[in-house]
């Protein structure tokens, strides 16, 4: 059966928003495994300090960090796209459409006020506000400028996982009135990146550069440091 215009334009939402949860998984795990583990309760595959390996990965491996920071631009461009008025896969610009008959559906418009308040809000502090000033001053220039400009501005996670909570609770609304569920679950998606952690982890015990040592004992202290240097995990 050939989709409606309604179906096409929450489906390419629903898709645009995994999108940007997985992107924004992948920032705050290679930023910070930690903060990740912690507040979605997801748990090691192997046995770890997790400061250490939070400050490993986080803080001492480039790779990562340019990883993560390539995973926060797309899940800024992607996300934004939905929680717009005008653009053609808007949250609001889908309301209005609805609103004003350009689209018939039966379907209760109760589930968009949450999403509504966030895009009328006029909140400069807000979590909306600044991830659209991101898109629209500063990932459109160069990485040199984006890493120079974008620290003022910076959202929390917890702020971006917050708001997209708020995305979430409205997809699982609007489609459960289709009868529909949804998949919106990640984690799956992150588990190879804890299997790749336990690599790094690993090789920072058995580097011979001794600044690299030094830096981690200041950090932890030394009996934190050679119980994560001698251990056999």
């Amino acid at each position: 059966m050939e989709k409606t215009p309604f179906d096409k334009i929450l489906g390419t939402i629903y898709l645009l928003y995994y999108k940007a949860k997985i992107d924004l998984g992948e920032a705050h795990l290679t930023r910070s495994p930690k903060g990740y583990l912690q507040k979605f309760g997801v748990e090691m595959p192997f046995r770890c300090d997790l400061d250490i390996l939070d400050y490993l990965i986080g803080h001492r491996s480039s790779i990562y960090n340019a990883m993560s920071r390539k995973s926060w631009i797309l899940y800024v461009l992607e996300i934004t796209k939905i929680l717009s008025n005008n653009g053609a896969f808007g949250i609001g610009k889908l309301y209005n459409k609805i609103l004003n008959k350009n689209i018939n559906i039966n379907v209760s418009l109760d589930c968009f006020k949450p999403i509504l308040t966030i895009l009328e809000s006029k909140d400069t502090s807000s979590t909306t506000h600044k991830l659209k000033i991101l898109r629209d001053k500063y990932y459109a220039h160069t990485d040199a400028e984006v890493g120079r400009l974008t620290d003022q501005l910076f959202p929390t996670y917890d702020e971006a996982w917050d708001l997209m909570l708020v995305i979430e609770q409205f997809l699982r609304d609007i489609y459960a009135q289709k009868d529909v569920d949804i998949d919106l679950e990640i984690h799956r998606h992150l588990h190879s990146y804890l299997r790749e952690f336990k690599r790094t982890y690993q090789y920072f015990k058995t580097i011979e550069d001794i600044a690299e040592k030094h830096m981690l004992r200041h950090r932890f202290g030394e009996e934190k440091s050679d119980i994560y240097f001698n251990s056999l995990e």
